[in-house]
């Protein structure tokens, strides 16, 4: 018989505290995604960030799939671009949204890698259920991921990247990752 394993719960205390908190965050990003709050889900970014989606393609000759930086993006936006983005999905002018999807957000798997003292690397799946004028429900799936900056007791998104897993989009994308 092997003698029981035993962890140092101080030597795990900081990463546990760590995923929670991150995960915390993820879940209260997807609440206000799903309700809508676009104003409040705009302040978890930096003023520097980075929000991206390569374009994904099969090909047999090819490792990886996804998109390179400087190729091709589904988009590829800074924070002026996101704030008018918000702006336009309050607006009578997002006419894929009238009347505005219902979305349902599924965050899981997150993953966390400390980058330094200030920065973290977290990677998570993501489903989106999009249903549309009741007739119609797109799901998107995929991974997001996302450089966080520790700031004070909260985080900060620097840069998002998702990845989705279809090679063709079934819709035009009117809404958020």
């Amino acid at each position: 018989m092997s003698p029981v394993q035993t962890v140092d719960a101080r030597a795990v205390e900081l990463p546990v505290i760590q995923q929670y908190a991150v995960e915390q965050f993820l879940f209260f990003e997807a609440a206000l995604l799903t309700e809508g709050r676009y104003d409040e889900w705009l302040t978890l970014f930096s003023e520097d960030v980075r929000y991206w989606m390569p374009t994904r393609e099969t090909r047999a000759n090819r490792a990886d799939a996804v998109r390179s930086p400087g190729e091709m993006m589904v988009f590829d936006d800074d924070r002026t671009f996101m704030a008018v983005r918000v702006e336009r999905m309050k607006s009578d002018m997002a006419h894929a949204e009238q009347p505005p999807s219902r979305l349902r957000y599924f965050v899981s798997n997150v993953r966390i890698e400390r980058l330094d003292e200030l920065m973290l690397k977290v990677r998570c799946n993501l489903m989106v259920h999009q249903t549309r004028m009741e007739r119609m429900e797109t799901t998107y799936v995929g991974e997001r991921e996302d450089r966080f900056r520790i700031v004070g007791d909260t985080f900060s998104i620097v840069e998002r990247k998702i990845t989705l897993d279809h090679t063709m989009l079934p819709r035009a994308i009117s809404f958020f990752f």
